[in-house]
């Protein structure tokens, strides 16, 4: 069906956010134009304030969408594309994408501390200090990647294996070669992928936002990040519309409708 004028007025104003056009997009203004329209004033919000550059948001949002606790295909195209478009490298984009990819160590930094909680209930601790071989991995891990957070020393004395490999993964964005993206964005990368409302890991979002600010962020580079993520839900009704549209053109077709 063919937009009306006010329609095609409401389409490219989203499209003068950036977000592409689409089916799914089309679905929801004809369903609700008033929602749409509200969504574009939301989006409109970081596309117009710029507190990170054009390049800088769509690696953010691609780090989000990427991110093994969302994992939203179409925004991982979408915000390839854009990326590509604002002037972001190929390297920019696999630093994003290789950053984005240690989400799944969380696994690790919940488990052990709810383990340690349980052994102490049984009467069994850890020992505290950390022996010469796990004083150089926590050295190794300070020196490549900028900081040291207290929530790894018991992942070093139960897994000081795991550990090693862990910092050989993480550090990889961070090695000889891989300086596309500067300390300040990376961290603001980490910041976007435990806020993201799909995850929200109050202890990570901690670290990376004391450690962004430690490289020069701004509160408002920051808070842009959050603004960034808390368009993430729009995914539910892209989703949900073409399901509707779908369902409504099924009984329709069977003439239940």
């Amino acid at each position: 069906m063919a937009l009306t004028d006010q329609e095609q007025k409401l389409k490219q104003s989203l499209i003068d956010t950036g977000e592409e056009w689409n089916s799914s997009f089309e679905n929801i203004l004809k369903l609700d134009p008033k929602y749409f329209e509200a969504y574009v004033g939301l989006r409109r919000v970081p596309r117009e304030k710029k507190a990170l550059p054009i390049k800088i948001q769509e690696l953010v949002l691609l780090a989000m969408d990427a991110a093994c606790t969302h994992l939203y295909e179409p925004g991982i195209k979408i915000h390839t594309a854009a990326a590509l478009k604002a002037g972001a490298t190929k390297e920019e984009i696999m630093e994003t994408l290789e950053m984005s990819s240690v989400l799944g160590v969380h696994a690790v930094t919940v488990g052990v501390p709810t383990l340690l909680e349980v052994l102490k209930e049984n009467g069994r601790e850890l020992p505290q200090e950390l022996n010469s071989d796990q004083e150089r991995l926590k050295d190794e891990f300070t020196k490549r990647r900028g900081y040291w957070s207290t929530s790894w020393d018991p992942v070093i004395r139960l897994s000081p294996e795991f550990f090693e490999g862990y910092l050989n993964f993480s550090t990889v964005p961070f090695s000889e070669g891989h300086n596309a993206l500067d300390a300040k964005t990376k961290e603001l990368m980490y910041t976007a992928i435990d806020v993201s409302t799909t995850h929200l890991f109050r202890t990570g979002l901690k670290i990376h936002i004391r450690n962004a600010i430690n490289y020069g962020a701004t509160e408002h580079e920051i808070m842009e990040v959050f603004e960034l993520a808390a368009l993430m839900g729009i995914t539910t009704t892209l989703k949900g519309a073409d399901a509707l549209v779908e369902g409504l053109a099924t009984l329709e077709g069977k003439g239940d409708y």
